[in-house]
């Protein structure tokens, strides 16, 4: 077994397409069927089912992905060992982020470490919590940046900041210019939301629901930017973490009556997997003293 083969099976896994693969890991599509042959017929199983142009992970195929992920994480934190002994000259890493934090938190810290180490390939890729998880356990993510605490015992916490959550409405709203507001105020504001998939919404929800509000939701959308554009050009009002808030400052931003109105950020790590040289250096830099806001949270991890 070779580790190209490794490669190309967890290219396909995620493509679900031979042409696709063979662009993504330039070599021809005829190469690529080969390798995956000699790795089915060497393992014995079938790792795809054949549906038309497509491919689809088999049962086998979906069981060994999890093995095969992990086996290319440990030869890639060996090679990020040998790269540390060097100063970082070599090597990639994968970072999982939510979108609350794609555009705030991780950029500045995505640049600097690109500027401190630019041999060092980095790839964000833009996550709901539940997949971040999964993903680390798999071996698929070398770091991951979320809301916590998480619903998984194999995942450990790096507690960063507490955030609020803060109405955000635009400058000819009726609540804009308010410093405050209590939750019942809101009982007939229209507003846009994340979906009920969301932990942000189920938290939003609950504090509402505690407070007898029964909110007026009127538009739901898949993204906390896209949810303060909708406000910035109508009559909506929505409710996002307090960095996003900060991000519109052509929108007014309100702070909210509700202490459970808040949510952790952490920075999740597989529990008892090794953490690479970069992965710890990323991390470093998403503690400094200007990303952190009075309430930070204790350092010491949830139980």
């Amino acid at each position: 077994m070779e580790i190209r083969q490794l490669r190309y099976f967890l290219d396909i896994a995620e493509t679900q397409h031979l042409t696709l693969s063979a662009q993504n890991l330039f070599v021809t599509q005829s190469t690529l069927s080969h390798g995956l042959r000699q790795l089915e017929d060497e393992l014995g199983s079938k790792l795809f089912d054949r549906l038309g142009r497509g491919l689809k992970l088999s049962q086998a195929g979906a069981a060994f992905r999890v093995y095969a992920a992990r086996a290319l994480q440990e030869i890639e934190a060996g090679r990020m060992a040998l790269a540390d002994m060097a100063g970082l000259q070599s090597g990639s890493l994968t970072v999982g982020v939510i979108p609350t934090f794609l555009h705030t938190l991780v950029p500045a810290a995505v640049a600097a470490f690109s500027s401190a180490y630019p041999r060092v390939n980095v790839v964000v890729r833009d996550l709901r919590a539940g997949p971040i998880e999964e993903l680390l356990v798999e071996g698929r993510l070398d770091v991951g940046i979320a809301f916590y605490p998480t619903e998984r015992a194999d995942i450990e916490t790096e507690p960063l900041f507490a955030e609020r959550m803060q109405l955000v409405v635009n400058r000819a709203h009726p609540l804009a210019g308010r410093r405050t507001l209590a939750l019942k105020a809101l009982e007939q504001v229209p507003l846009a939301m994340l979906p009920r998939a969301f932990a942000t919404r189920r938290l939003i929800d609950d504090s509402l629901r505690q407070a007898g509000v029964a909110p007026q939701v009127r538009v739901e959308m898949e993204s906390v930017e896209g949810l303060i554009e909708v406000c910035r050009w109508g009559d909506l009002a929505c409710i996002v973490p307090e960095r996003a808030a900060r991000q519109a400052t052509d929108m007014d931003a309100v702070q909210l009556h509700s202490p459970q109105m808040l949510r952790h950020a952490g920075i999740l790590w597989r529990r008892g997997a090794g953490r690479s040289q970069a992965a710890l250096e990323f991390a470093a830099l998403l503690r400094p003293a200007d990303h952190l806001p009075a309430d930070r949270v204790p350092a010491a991890a949830p139980k």
